[in-house]
């Protein structure tokens, strides 16, 4: 997630190149901000190492904002790679376009694969979106990191760990303790705040309405 100077840069960066064409130099940064062009470039790595921000090297003027972070821009993450940050160019497979109330900045759209959720309406081939979460409450539905898989799942913690808990009375829920959260790169990627789901175009007999 970025911070809030982060994302006031970035912020400031998408409006500038959406005015001028091209985008600001680290000094019209700095100034814009009163801070120093060492912070500025300080901050741009940041961003940039989050993957919300690109830009050339030994260059000026090279800021560009990849589409998926763009307003309104939600990328759809595809298979999670071990290590990775989920948002790492590497994982994303495309990027839809929304209003801009309806995902927070950060946010992404995963697909769902098997039943396991289905008593929160939650099925297999929907795409839930996902909003950046760093404190999700109990009973929250989350996207949780376990190795190289993301899983769906309520989530509920206690002082022995967490527990991940499916909508489906055929699946167990998921004990993590803190020892296997800590060696397993265990880790929250959000809440889940909608779901999208693709209605499959069904042929008709002849003679029936639906």
């Amino acid at each position: 997630m970025l911070t809030e100077k982060q994302q006031a840069i970035l912020d400031f960066i998408q409006d500038y190149l959406e005015t001028h064409q091209y985008p600001p130099s680290v000094r019209e940064i700095g100034k814009q901000f009163g801070i120093y062009p060492a912070t500025v470039q300080d901050h741009i790595a940041a961003i940039e190492r989050k993957g919300f921000l690109q830009r050339k090297r030994f260059q000026s003027r090279t800021l560009s904002v990849p589409s998926t972070s763009r307003r309104g821009g939600v990328p759809i993450v595809g298979p999670v790679a071990a290590g990775v940050p989920i948002l790492a160019q590497e994982n994303i497979e495309d990027t839809v376009f929304l209003p801009d109330n309806w995902a927070a900045t950060g946010s992404f759209l995963l697909k769902v694969k098997g039943d396991s959720m289905i008593g929160a309406h939650i099925l297999d081939g929907d795409y839930v979106l996902v909003r950046p979460e760093p404190s999700p409450q109990n009973g929250d539905i989350v996207v949780a990191i376990l190795g190289e898989e993301a899983t769906v799942k309520r989530l509920y913690r206690h002082a022995r760990g967490v527990t991940l808990k499916a909508e489906n009375p055929k699946f167990n829920p998921i004990e993590i303790s803190n020892a296997d959260a800590a060696a397993n790169g265990f880790s929250i990627a959000g809440c889940v705040s909608g779901v999208l789901r693709m209605m499959q175009k069904q042929t008709q007999k002849k003679g029936t309405t639906s």
